[in-house]
């Protein structure tokens, strides 16, 4: 669609027009002012749609108006539409402004690498400067449609255009593609002038891009049969994404970023990109690798558990803990009927029966996941089954490790305390371990396994739902076992906040006999006013009043 008569245009075009015709020495900032100023709106852009773009044209183009030394354009945004990473040619001055709920990401090329800067949601009706340095990319990660207005402006036009030679980056091949026309994603090869040595991405970026790659061929392939090139492509990304040669990368950027003693981020910015692309990555990856996953929460958890909370849990404080309190209270460790609640993995249950000498034919181990009582199931005898639903069968002791209890909310907490109660013989013990209201000042981002093949990463906040405090956390693991790289989305973790006065209270209301709470870490008693303790972390001894 060749350029209109500007007498034609919309008024407030006609107006920007005359603004950047009376202004001299136009500058980035200067262009981005005059755009607001001229109070464009989304209908002015309608002459100009093409959201029945090509699919292999990821947004569609339309010239608006030449100037000569300055060009204006709309582009036309559907779900799932982005740009590739790009620059502007030989623009020198601009502005874009988007009327949709748009992405923006912004990025830093420099001594040969490329990272991301920013990668932010655009309101409808921001407008941002476009300048000779800026590389970028645009995209619609809505579901609706919307369009933007784009105008781009150099004094010395070149005979190719203002936005001529552009540089895409593609980061598959680090290479530049340079192109006169648009910037798409994945770009044919007809349209690429010529290739040249490109920027090292860091990994995120890396990431990203591989991501956007994937969901761009997927489109492609729900309105046609996917060309060579892209079908060849297609094949390599989940290879690209399991590919073990990544993880040193991984590592190597995001260990700067983390305290070493304390596991906690440094950076939060940095935190959010690297978050953001490792749940994108985890949604492909889950969608290829496990497409049986039905939402138990530790489907895929349930293999790494051990040696990211396990394991560690089990070193640093549960193992010192169960001795002491089985030496302190005289319980009897080779006739004891145990229940665990909450077993997990096992890993504690096998731990009693192997190191304390408990009789693995007096343990039962209970979990809500079929995925964790898969793996207990090696060691133990393991079912699943709910507290809540359990039935008359009592036992000597009653467990509940690594605040398994703190997962129900204050409802079903209570109720799980009196079914626990009762099904504990009288003058019978619950042992257990807690967190405390302040436990998210110890709790860190990172942690990495002992055999180094598993980084868990956490981002805990503190939210109040009904006038409880709870801590969320949501987990994300990158492992590389099996010789293979795997992101996986554990999901968003509640764990329920009480008072350890009010929690102490709970029990002796359940058990009517005597509790006794210790740091979990030094066992040290805790007083019966206390809020919290070094380690955040209690041990929680209840004894059920003898018949």
């Amino acid at each position: 669609m060749a350029a209109m008569n500007k007498h034609r245009l919309p008024f407030a075009i006609q107006d920007l027009i005359r603004m950047l015709e009376e202004t001299k020495d136009l500058t980035p900032r200067k262009a981005r002012e005059l755009l607001l100023s001229a109070n464009l709106q989304a209908e002015d852009l309608e002459p100009w749609s093409e959201l029945e773009h090509p699919i292999r044209d990821s947004y569609g183009r339309k010239l608006v108006f030449d100037g000569g030394y300055f060009e204006m354009m709309v582009m036309s945004w559907t779900p799932g539409d982005f740009s590739a990473i790009h620059d502007h040619g030989y623009t020198e001055w601009g502005a874009v402004q988007v009327f949709g709920p748009a992405e923006h990401s912004v990025f830093l090329v420099q001594d040969g690498d490329i990272t991301t800067l920013s990668r932010a949601e655009v309101k409808p009706g921001e407008v941002m400067s476009v300048g000779h340095q800026l590389v970028h990319q645009l995209g619609n990660p809505s579901n609706t449609n919307f369009m933007s207005f784009h105008m781009y402006g150099c004094y010395e036009k070149s005979k190719g255009g203002i936005t001529a030679d552009a540089r895409i980056f593609d980061l598959e091949e680090n290479t530049i593609q340079r192109t006169d026309g648009g910037v798409f994603f994945a770009m044919p090869e007809n349209q690429i002038k010529r290739r040249e040595p490109g920027p090292h991405p860091d990994y995120i970026t890396w990431l990203r891009n591989v991501i956007e790659l994937k969901n761009r061929i997927d489109r492609v392939q729900r309105h046609m049969e996917l060309p060579a090139d892209l079908e060849q492509r297609d094949a390599g990304v989940i290879q690209k994404l399991c590919d073990t040669s990544n993880w040193q990368r991984f590592v190597n950027d995001l260990f700067p970023h983390v305290e070493p003693n304390t596991g906690h981020m440094k950076d939060m910015g940095y935190w959010r990109l690297l978050r953001n692309e490792l749940i994108a990555a985890a949604k492909v990856q889950k969608t290829l690798l496990f497409p049986n996953d039905e939402g138990d929460p530790f489907y895929t958890y349930a293999e790494l558990y051990d040696d990211v909370v396990g394991q560690p849990c089990l070193d640093e404080f549960i193992a010192e803990y169960l001795k002491f309190v089985f030496e302190k209270y005289k319980i009897g460790r080779d006739t004891v009927k145990l229940l665990s609640i909450g077993c997990g993995t096992g890993i504690v249950e096998g731990y009693m029966i192997q190191k304390l000498g408990l009789p693995g034919d007096r343990l039962l181990g209970i979990d809500k996941s079929e995925a964790m009582v898969q793996v207990a199931s090696r060691r133990i005898t393991a079912k699943a089954e709910d507290i809540l639903a359990l039935g008359d069968q009592t036992w000597d002791v009653t467990y509940c490790g690594l605040n398994v209890f703190q997962y129900l909310s204050p409802e079903q907490l209570d109720e799980a305390l009196a079914v626990t109660a009762q099904i504990t013989q009288p003058g019978g013990y619950f042992i257990g371990d807690f967190i405390t209201p302040d436990h998210i000042r110890t709790y860190p981002h990172v942690i990495r396994s002992k055999t180094g093949n598993v980084i868990s990463l956490r981002n805990p906040v503190l939210i109040e739902e009904g006038n409880y405090t709870f801590q969320q956390s949501e987990i994300l693991n990158v492992s590389k076992n099996n010789d293979r790289l795997l992101i996986t989305n554990e999901g968003k973790h509640l764990r329920f906040l009480p008072p350890m006065w009010r929690l102490r209270q709970e029990f002796e209301k359940a058990f009517k006999g005597k509790v006794d709470i210790y740091d979990a870490v030094t066992l040290q008693p805790i007083g019966d006013k206390a809020d919290t303790c070094p380690s955040t972390r209690y041990l929680l001894v209840a004894q059920k009043k003898p018949a």
